[in-house]
C-alpha cells in the first residue's frame, strides 16, 4: 500500500507540473502503469475524439484501430461512474473486433466530457478502480486548468490601440519565427547487415529446423529441402554409370581379338566418364539440401509453416541471419511528407517500450518509389543509421520516428498541410 501511495504522489506531482493539456493526457495513458499495471490506455474527448493512446507519440486519426476505438468511446460517453468492461458490453458490430484491438478486461473512467480507458488481461480489483478513479479526477482538473480562458479575438477586442499594435507585431514575429520542420512516421528496428540465406537449388522445403528469432550458431542446420527426387535421380545415374563401365570393360577385352571393338573403346570410355560426372553432380546437390547457418546470430523469417512444402527456386530468399544488436532504423514516411525528408537529416525514434528514452540516428537513404504497407497506407521507405553504436535498440522493436528538416517559418510549419489539402480541391 505504501508503494502505491508513493507512486500516486509521484504521478500526481508530474501531472501538476505539466504545462499543456496534451502533456497531462500523455502522462495519464503512459505513466499510470507505475500505479496500476495495464497493457493499453487511451483518452477520448467528446469534442476532440481520441486525444492520446499509450505507446505512441502522436495520434494517427485515420488508422483502423483509432476509428474503432472512437466508436467504442462514443458508445461509452454516457458512463457516469467508473465501469469495468468486456466485449459483451458493446454492440455486436464492435464486439467482433474487441479481441483484435484490446485485452479481455477494460475500465472506463468518465471525466465530464472525456473518458479515460485502461485495458489488460486481468480484471481490475476494487482498490485499483478506486486509485484509477482518483487519477482520472486529477487528470480532468489539470486539463481544465491548463485550457485557455479566452479566445484570441476576445483578447484583441479588450486591448487598446497600442496594445493591439504590439500584439499584431508580436504575432507577426511569432509567425515568422524559424522552427525546425519535422515529420512523424512509424519506425522499426531492423538488421543493418543481415546475411541472406537462399535456396541452394530448385526443390521443395521439407523441414525447418529453427523458429523465428531463434539464436543460432555458425554451422547449425536451418532448413532442409526434400531429397526424394534427387535420391531417385542419383540411383538411376549410378545404374547408368555401372552399365557404361561394364560396356567399356567388355569392349576393352574384345579389342585384343576384334579390330572393330578397338574403335569403340574411346567412345565407351567417354560415355562412362559422362555418367560418372552425372553421379558426382547429383551427389554434390544431395549434400547441399541441408542448409546451415553461415554465422552466429538471430534467425529472421516468417512463420515456418508457410515454408514447409513450398517450392523454391535456386537463389530464392528463405530467411536471414542477423546480429541482434547490429541494427538500424527503418521508417515509413507518408507520400505527403516525403518532400521534407533529405539524406543526412536527423532522426529521433521514440520506442513504444521506452517513449521517454529516444534513440538518435541519421537518414541514410530514401526510397524514390512509394510502396504499400500491410495497413494499406502508401509510404516511402527511409533507412537511418544509428548515431551511437553503443545505443542500438534490440531487433524488432517498434516506435515512432521524428525526422527533422530545414528551418522554416512557424506559420509555414502550421499551415503547410492545410494549404496543400485546399490546393488539391480548389486547384490554385
Amino acid at each position: 500500500m505504501n508503494e502505491d501511495f508513493l507512486s500516486l504522489l509521484d504521478l500526481q506531482q508530474r501531472i501538476l507540473a505539466a504545462k499543456r493539456p496534451i502533456e497531462v493526457a500523455f502522462l495519464a495513458v503512459n505513466l499510470a502503469h507505475t500505479l496500476i499495471p495495464y497493457r493499453q490506455a487511451a483518452l477520448w474527448g467528446r469534442a476532440d475524439g481520441v486525444i492520446a493512446v499509450s505507446g505512441a507519440a502522436t495520434v494517427e486519426s485515420g488508422s483502423p484501430y483509432l476509428l474503432w476505438l472512437g466508436q467504442v468511446f462514443r458508445h461509452l460517453s454516457n458512463l457516469s461512474i467508473p465501469t469495468a468492461l468486456t466485449a459483451a458490453a458493446l454492440p455486436a458490430g464492435l464486439t467482433e473486433q474487441w479481441s483484435d484491438w484490446l485485452p479481455v478486461h477494460a475500465l472506463g473512467l468518465p471525466m465530464d466530457g472525456e473518458t479515460l480507458l485502461y485495458a489488460r488481461d486481468e480484471a481490475f480489483a476494487e482498490q485499483e478502480i478506486a486509485l484509477l478513479a482518483h487519477l482520472a479526477s486529477l487528470v480532468r482538473v489539470s486539463r481544465l486548468a491548463l485550457l485557455p480562458r479566452a479566445t484570441l479575438s476576445q483578447r484583441l477586442k479588450a486591448a487598446d490601440g497600442r496594445r493591439t499594435r504590439i500584439g499584431a507585431i508580436a504575432a507577426l514575429a511569432v509567425a515568422l519565427f524559424p522552427v525546425t520542420g519535422s515529420v512523424l512516421a512509424p519506425a522499426d528496428s531492423v538488421p543493418a547487415h543481415p546475411i541472406i540465406v537462399r535456396a541452394p537449388l530448385d526443390g521443395v522445403v521439407d523441414h525447418i529446423a529453427v523458429q523465428p528469432n531463434d539464436s543460432v550458431s555458425e554451422g547449425q542446420p536451418l532448413f532442409e529441402l526434400d531429397a526424394t527426387q534427387l535420391t531417385g535421380r542419383l540411383d538411376v545415374a549410378r545404374q547408368q554409370w555401372a552399365t557404361a563401365e561394364a560396356e567399356y570393360r567388355q569392349a576393352a577385352q574384345a579389342m585384343v581379338f576384334d579390330g572393330k571393338a578397338k574403335a569403340q573403346v574411346a567412345i565407351l570410355a567417354g560415355k562412362a566418364e559422362e555418367k560418372a560426372a552425372d553421379v558426382r553432380l547429383l551427389e554434390s546437390q544431395l549434400a547441399r539440401i541441408s542448409v546451415k547457418s553461415p554465422r552466429a546470430g538471430v534467425v529472421v523469417f516468417d512463420d515456418p509453416t508457410d515454408w514447409i512444402g513450398k517450392p523454391v527456386a535456386v537463389g530464392e530468399k528463405v530467411m536471414a541471419v542477423a546480429d541482434e544488436k547490429d541494427t538500424e532504423i527503418d521508417a515509413w514516411v507518408a507520400v505527403a511528407d516525403v518532400g521534407e525528408v533529405t539524406a543526412g537529416a536527423r532522426l529521433t525514434m521514440f520506442l513504444n517500450t521506452a517513449p521517454l528514452s529516444p534513440v538518435h540516428a541519421t537518414v541514410r537513404s530514401i526510397a524514390y518509389e512509394a510502396s504499400a504497407r500491410p495497413d494499406s497506407t502508401i509510404v516511402h521507405r527511409v533507412r537511418a543509421s544509428l548515431a551511437d553504436p553503443a545505443d542500438r535498440p534490440r531487433l524488432g522493436l517498434k516506435g515512432t520516428a521524428r525526422i527533422d528538416g530545414d528551418a522554416v517559418p512557424l506559420v509555414w510549419w502550421l499551415f503547410r498541410k492545410p494549404l496543400a489539402t485546399i490546393r488539391q480541391y480548389v486547384g490554385f
